[in-house]
């Protein structure tokens, strides 16, 4: 059994998955991560492949990386290539312990190299390999020079570009239409080929669609707003979930939709929503109250309104009920209301900001915090909890709004006689909680 590699060149067997500092794990590969940054910026050839050479072999980049992959990611119980779903701790130890670079080998200008490490594979190979045959479009994009206008000003070609989506911008046709053929003969070098039935040239009154979201003119204003394929996508999916659930308690079908509208609106929240989110919110309540209907086919309609809708903050169709939480005390579970989620405009990245840069640390965090200060409602006793840890899991040492998800942990147990009080509550990534757990456990 071969071993897990440290930064250092030593080797260490892992034995248990819920003793791994987090902390430090995290704080190695941000040092390595800045150091390739500031290496690339100078120039530095050989300290750059040095420093990636010490970030692929180092054991912290490999546990953040199972962990990412196995217990974060939306697709962690979807098998890959190999067939295999890893969600227990043993195997996530046997899966570090076992890891292996294939041997591939690489080409440096048309010369065969190989390798004795070679290259990681995982569940993120469409995107990677998206971004390496693409890596110089933008640079080919900005080399373009466009004829001068009669004013003397050279035009300047715009490019957006997520993966394998991208937008390329003018402000004469001709000149996308020349750019275009430039493109493909770029991409016909590199054995790419561009699809004819997702390229388009249009008009920015036409409006585009654009990774979910509608970007159009409207009388010289332009504004950007949920994708209507999306939207009644969307709708088409919380209607499904609402008839899949003819046999739940009003209870179980409110905590299986809220995480789905949290999670919708929350991505759409920085555009022009407020119609969409209007429009959906009714849809979700006219679903609900045929769903109700169904199940009292005798009643008349007043009383399965008034059994399942109820008045909440100015709203007489608030979808809620009373249940209880694991002490037996009597609490109300409601469903969300995304019509009443305030929009936020999405504040773009300054310049060439890189998370990498360890100059801008604050701006990141700030960010994240700005953007995640609206997952609870201010004043909650929940957003008072997050604002007691400083925005923080206290496990992994990361921004709470990290892209994980996030469970509320009682430092002292229910069980043990500990309360709902913000001073025994504490915010906690999911993996982290797990970790949490798996050590109380282990003393137990």
């Amino acid at each position: 059994m071969s071993k897990a590699i440290l930064i250092n060149g030593d080797t260490r067997q892992l034995e248990d998955w819920s003793q791994i500092n987090w902390q430090k794990a995290h704080k190695v590969v941000k040092n390595l991560r800045c150091r390739i940054f500031r290496a690339r910026k100078l120039s530095q050839g050989q300290q750059l492949r040095r420093l990636q050479k010490l970030l692929i072999r180092s054991l912290s980049n490999l546990l953040l990386s199972v962990r990412q992959i196995t217990q974060v990611n939306n697709g962690k119980q979807t098998a890959g290539i190999d067939k295999e779903v890893i969600n227990t701790p043993a195997q996530r130890v046997k899966l570090v312990n076992e890891w292996e670079m294939p041997k591939a080998g690489f080409i440096d200008s048309g010369i065969y190299n190989p390798s004795e490490t070679g290259t990681p594979q995982g569940g993120v190979i469409s995107p990677l390999l998206a971004n390496i045959g693409l890596h110089g479009l933008e640079e080919l994009i900005k080399s373009v020079k466009l004829p001068k206008t009669k004013w003397g000003r050279r035009p300047q070609l715009g490019f957006i570009r997520y993966a394998d989506d991208f937008v390329v911008t003018a402000k004469e046709k001709q000149n996308l239409e020349d750019v275009l053929i430039l493109i493909k003969q770029w991409l016909e070098e590199r054995g790419l080929e561009i699809s004819t039935e997702k390229t388009r040239i249009v008009h920015i009154d036409e409006g585009f669609d654009f990774l979910g979201f509608n970007i159009r003119q409207y009388k010289g204003k332009l504004l950007i707003k949920p994708q209507k394929e999306k939207v009644l996508a969307f709708c088409k999916k919380i209607k499904s979930t609402i008839s899949n659930m003819k046999a739940n308690t009003q209870e179980e079908v409110i905590a299986k939709l809220n995480p789905l509208l949290r999670g919708f609106a929350n991505y759409y929240r920085g555009v022009i929503s407020k119609e969409t989110f209007s429009y959906i919110h009714h849809r979700v309540v006219m679903s609900l109250y045929f769903w109700a209907k169904r199940r009292h086919p005798k009643k008349s309609k007043t009383w399965v309104k008034n059994k399942y809708f109820h008045y909440f903050k100015g709203d007489n169709w608030t979808f809620m009920c009373k249940t209880s939480d694991r002490r037996g005390k009597e609490k109300q579970l409601i469903l969300n209301d995304i019509s009443k989620i305030a929009i936020e405009r999405h504040i773009k990245v300054k310049g060439d900001a890189s998370p990498d840069d360890s100059s801008l640390r604050e701006y990141w965090n700030n960010r994240k915090l700005k953007q995640g200060k609206n997952y609870w409602a201010k004043g909650s006793k929940y957003y008072q909890v997050a604002i007691n840890q400083n925005w923080k899991c206290p496990v992994c040492g990361e921004n709470l709004f990290n892209g994980e998800e996030i469970e509320t942990h009682h430092i002292v147990p229910v069980i043990n006689g500990g309360d709902d009080s913000t001073d025994n509550l504490v915010h906690l990534h999911k993996a982290c909680h797990k970790q949490v757990h798996s050590k109380s456990k282990l003393k137990a």
